[in-house]
């Protein structure tokens, strides 16, 4: 074989080998623009709102939303949630109760610390009548409201928000004015940020409700506003 043609296959590995360690090196900075502020801290987001049970349409725009929408792909994911916050902007007059929570944690804890506050969330339900977990529906029997319950009662919706932010989302709510800033800042947050959401309501069936013995109960560190 002569010198030239070994000439050809050594540009040709070295080729190769080039283009191999191009694309590592493009992925590795892609991984990295992942977390567009050059941290290594998340922050986990908890709000929660509760609106007086005639306020039916929010769980009926709930339910819609988590049926219809993919939460497999990150633009479901940030259309579930800005709709979520949408739908509580638009009935203000039904806010009664609010409770915040907003906390920096290392990219190493903040699953941890999703996964509990979402579990602390739902074994406060009776049951789930509609469950959206990685774009995987299953929607359950729904069920018939107590004829002992109030019919002017409580329903909670809780937004739990994982996002790319080194400082709180949002401080203590005391006010309706201090909820539609909050909700206003999750309504707008950037694409790019956001990394997990799970949108959670109780009670889940439209015909029910919470009384207020069962909001002061299971959701003892609501604020009125």
């Amino acid at each position: 074989m002569s010198w030239f043609v070994w000439v050809i296959i050594l540009l040709i590995v070295f080729a190769i080998v080039y283009f191999i360690i191009r694309a590592i090196m493009m992925r590795s900075k892609r991984i990295g623009a992942g977390n567009d502020l050059g941290n290594e801290t998340f922050t986990v987001s908890k709000l929660q709102v509760a609106l007086f049970a005639q306020a039916r349409e929010v769980q009926a725009r709930l339910t819609e939303l988590s049926l219809e929408v993919d939460t497999d792909s990150p633009e479901g994911l940030m259309t579930l949630m800005q709709e979520s916050a949408l739908a509580l902007m638009r009935t203000p007059e039904n806010w009664t109760h609010a409770s915040s929570s907003s906390q920096s944690v290392h990219r190493d804890k903040a699953e941890e610390v999703f996964n509990k506050l979402s579990l602390e969330e739902r074994t406060k339900f009776s049951e789930e009548t509609l469950v959206n977990v990685s774009g995987r529906v299953a929607k359950r029997s729904t069920a018939i409201a107590s004829p002992d319950k109030d019919p002017s009662a409580y329903i909670v919706v809780t937004l739990l928000i994982g996002t790319e932010h080194d400082r709180p989302l949002f401080g203590e709510i005391r006010n309706t004015q201090e909820l539609r800033t909050a909700l206003e800042a999750i309504a707008s947050l950037p694409a790019s940020h956001l990394l997990v959401f799970e949108l959670l309501w109780s009670p889940q069936a439209d015909t029910d409700s919470l009384t207020y013995d069962e909001l002061l109960t299971e959701y003892s560190n609501m604020i009125q506003i």
